[in-house]
């Protein structure tokens, strides 16, 4: 049987640290979690080749879930520690050895004489004992996940209102340690926020703006994906005009298939008072755009 039979889990606080997280990538983090539960010390070292071995899964698949899975461990002497798991394991090694110590005193006879004297002296030492064990987890009490800074950082609230929305709430709290840590490494909120807003307007043109995909705020800052998004809002080329010969073909396309006018185009069908297709054009398909108040009455066919 195992010196610690049971590894506590507090399942809110397991949801919240994973809640940014895959499938893949909050199974991985339980399953260390576990590992070290039961290795001595209640540490990995810190070896990659080890780690795969442990999750079942490859060198190269793991160097992509390495920096979130690991996200909140730490690396101290070469062994790779999480401090929840780490706490929870001294707390539950010093309960079984108390209960083996009440078991061996209560496997001694006494005089029944003696039952109420050592009663009462027992209870005010467990009483005392109480008191001092939680005065010293008061004093060990878990360092805020926020770090020492502004409440408000300079650019943050410019960057959550520029972030796609995803499916999910925004992970304001992680998403303000992610972005403390980036601007502790260099970052300008300039940068950062061109990034964002290039990250934003690539997520809404291929459809993925609001739903699961989206990357969350806090991952995405962790891997400087900004650099990526920053120097492609940098680097882009003004929209080349589209020529009358393109709209043309367009246009036939849009009646061949009935009235359907793909996404893609990025703009409003022919019919639509609101399409960019050039008047010349319309014409010649026998449709013009009326300037009245009623949209019935916005746009009649020629004939």
């Amino acid at each position: 049987m195992s010196s610690l039979p049971t590894m506590p889990v507090g399942v809110d606080r397991h949801i919240a640290d994973t809640a940014h997280m895959t499938n893949e990538e909050a199974g991985a983090y339980f399953r260390l979690q576990i590992f070290a539960w039961r290795s001595p010390g209640c540490c990995l070292p810190d070896d990659d080749a080890r780690f795969a071995r442990m999750l079942g899964t490859t060198l190269k698949r793991w160097a992509v879930l390495k920096p979130i899975v690991l996200a909140n461990w730490v690396l101290e002497n070469g062994n790779w520690s999480n401090q929840q798991v780490a706490r929870e394991h001294q707390f539950v090694s010093e309960k079984v050895e108390r209960k083996r110590a009440a078991g061996r005193k209560g496997g001694r006879p006494k005089p029944l004489e003696l039952h109420d004297q050592e009663e009462a002296s027992g209870s005010a030492i467990e009483k005392e004992t109480e008191s001092k064990t939680k005065a010293a987890k008061a004093k060990a009490k878990e360092t805020p996940i926020v770090p020492t800074g502004d409440e408000d950082p300079e650019g943050f609230a410019e960057f959550k209102a520029a972030y796609p929305k995803r499916s999910s709430v925004f992970p304001t709290t992680l998403a303000r340690k992610r972005w403390l840590e980036a601007r502790r490494r260099g970052a300008t909120p300039a940068e950062i926020i061109a990034g964002t807003k290039a990250y934003a307007a690539e997520q809404e043109r291929i459809g993925k703006a609001g739903t699961e995909f989206v990357k969350t705020a806090d991952s995405w800052l962790h891997q400087q994906r900004w650099r990526d998004y920053a120097a492609k809002a940098v680097e882009a080329a003004p929209t080349a005009e589209i020529s009358t010969d393109v709209w043309r073909e367009r246009v036939k396309a849009w009646k061949a298939r009935g009235g359907h006018w793909p996404w893609q185009q990025r703009t409003e069908p022919p019919d639509d008072p609101r399409t960019k297709v050039p008047a010349q054009i319309l014409a010649e398909i026998g449709i013009v755009h009326g300037n009245g108040a009623d949209r019935a009455a916005q746009f009649r066919r020629v004939g």
